[in-house]
């Protein structure tokens, strides 16, 4: 509806009652599609001339650099740990703009990781979290998370990447927006790229894509 050409679909689960109070681009109808499907119907019964590019695989260190490789902006709406590390790697090494948003129960947060900005030099998501711990960090699925909030989130991060297609406005670049819905609060924190970060840092090294979730699950049974 914005105007966009082409949007990617990345996702390897089907549609389950479960996720219609917060996915609303899903039907009951379509339950047990696959979720890329049924986006794509939804997104051309709005807009027909729209192209839908569908990747209907578990996004992984074997296909992510080729995928994120197609598109301008990456808008990371994932719900999981390994997933964020996975966006943010492969976003430093191919200097694409990443567009982060996650929600928490009843709170949420969206930034732009884009250490590579023109206009002024951001973190990576490295810069604040530098690895993720053995245990992760539940999913929204096992956390549970306020059925309108992903809403929410995910609205504000449409925003940020048409800015940045656009190349408009002043994007999050460098900064964090927290929502609490709760207090019906939003707040604003300045982020700062780490020089010493490995992956974006003054010192960086070649990036190399880690699956964390087998990563973390080989170091908690050497644990």
């Amino acid at each position: 509806a914005a105007g966009v050409g082409t949007l990617g679909l990345i996702d390897h689960g089907v549609v389950d009652r479960s996720n219609l109070q917060r996915q609303i681009v899903h039907t009951d109808a379509r339950i047990g599609m696959a979720k890329t499907t049924s986006a794509r119907l939804a997104l051309e019964a709005i807009n027909p001339g729209v192209k839908v590019q569908r990747f209907a695989a578990r996004l992984d260190s074997g296909n992510v650099g080729q995928i994120f490789s197609r598109f301008d902006v990456i808008v990371d709406g994932s719900d999981n740990l390994p997933t964020h590390y996975l966006v943010n790697d492969a976003c430093v090494k191919l200097g694409k703009p990443n567009v982060h948003g996650s929600a928490h129960r009843f709170e949420g947060q969206v930034s732009v990781f884009w250490p590579c900005y023109p206009k002024r030099q951001g973190p990576c998501y490295r810069c604040l979290y530098p690895g993720p711990p053995p245990d992760m960090a539940p999913s929204c699925a096992e956390a549970g998370v306020l059925g309108a909030l992903p809403g929410v989130i995910g609205v504000l991060e449409a925003v940020e990447a048409i800015k940045l297609l656009l190349g408009i406005g002043d994007p999050l670049v460098g900064r964090l927006l927290a929502y609490d819905a709760l207090k019906a609060r939003f707040t604003e924190s300045t982020l700062l790229r780490d020089p010493a970060c490995r992956y974006c840092g003054d010192a960086a090294q070649p990036i190399e894509y880690v699956d964390y979730e087998q990563f973390c699950a080989d170091a908690t049974a050497q644990d």
